[in-house]
């Protein structure tokens, strides 16, 4: 969707964030909406404990905050913070709108978009319902693979483009940090994963495997 919304990006005024950064607040009545131009944005909300709970992560092309910018809630309901260096185009509301909407190619852009996150928070949700910790995590993975993964031709691998740690992960599924690595390790061991400075890689074929439901298996978003 990001061709569709260069114009927009181009013209509009840019706000750089470092890593750490929070870019909006959970509760926060914005005034503008936010196109990614660059780098990862972290989604997450904290629990009555402190725990931090990861939603999603955002990356170049996504359009955010969904929620407030379609009139669904009037404040945002969770925290964007720049997981990595980010580039953000401000985009006056209608504009923006505008920008999605006034043409048949881009209305059809935006219907793709919405589908694709759709099926993929499907897949997500289905990860958090699983009783045992590994198979969250198996469903985790298919999920990252699935919205964010990036095939590493010649190989089979899915390598995940965001530099995760197992604390990443397990704010992501509901688990300890500890149960957490030993179940990475795990499937570390059985080569369904492999990863390198915190990029993670990815067997396809040994993932669906482990998930077993042939419906997911050919999953397009």
């Amino acid at each position: 969707m990001i061709k569709h919304l260069k114009p927009v990006i181009d013209k509009s005024l840019q706000r750089n964030y470092s890593a750490g950064s929070i870019i909006l607040y959970q509760g926060e009545a914005p005034r503008s909406g936010y196109v990614l131009a660059d780098g990862v944005v972290k989604v997450y909300s904290i629990s009555n404990e402190g725990d931090e709970q990861i939603v999603m992560f955002l990356v170049a092309g996504d359009v955010f905050p969904i929620s407030w910018l379609f009139n669904k809630s009037p404040a945002v309901m969770f925290f964007y913070e720049a997981f990595t260096y980010c580039r953000v185009a401000v985009v006056p509301p209608e504009e923006l709108k505008q920008a999605l909407m006034e043409t048949p190619e881009k209305m059809a852009s935006l219907i793709d978009y919405f589908a694709k996150n759709y099926t993929a928070s499907q897949v997500r949700i289905n990860a958090l319902q699983q009783p045992k910790a590994r198979d969250k995590l198996v469903y985790m993975l298919y999920y990252l693979c699935r919205l964010y993964g990036e095939n590493e031709s010649p190989s089979e691998r899915i390598v995940i483009p965001i530099a995760l740690t197992h604390q990443n992960f397990a704010s992501l599924v509901g688990l300890t940090r500890e149960t957490t690595a030993i179940e990475m390790n795990t499937l570390k061991k059985q080569k369904v994963i492999s990863y390198r400075q915190q990029m993670y890689y990815v067997n396809l074929k040994k993932l669906l495997e482990i998930i077993g439901e042939d419906s997911f298996s050919n999953i397009k978003v």
